[in-house]
């Protein structure tokens, strides 16, 4: 007679088990790379770049955009703004 709670009680770890190894395989994508939940980053948005994290919405990873700017760098790069670049001399020679 104890066989069917045993049963149960064994069955539930199983899907307890299942459940968790699911969840550790979620994961976001941008840029083309992986994100863990839980893990932030920089991600375009309407409001213009804002900080973004890998979350779960109704079993679905999803991307929860903050309020929170992200830092960006508007200089130029190019040949004439290179730090490194010999200096041009006049007349072209």
């Amino acid at each position: 007679m104890m066989r069917a709670p045993v049963f149960l009680v064994l069955s539930l770890l199983t899907l307890d088990a299942a459940g968790s190894q699911a969840a550790a395989d979620c994961i976001c994508l941008a840029q083309g790379r992986e994100f863990a939940l839980g893990q932030s980053v920089c991600l375009v948005s309407p409001k213009g770049p804002r900080m973004a994290t890998c979350g779960m919405v109704l079993n679905n990873t999803s991307w929860q955009f903050s309020e929170t700017p992200c830092v960006v760098s508007a200089a130029p790069v190019g040949p004439a703004h290179d730090a490194n670049a010999a200096p041009a001399r006049p007349g072209g020679g």
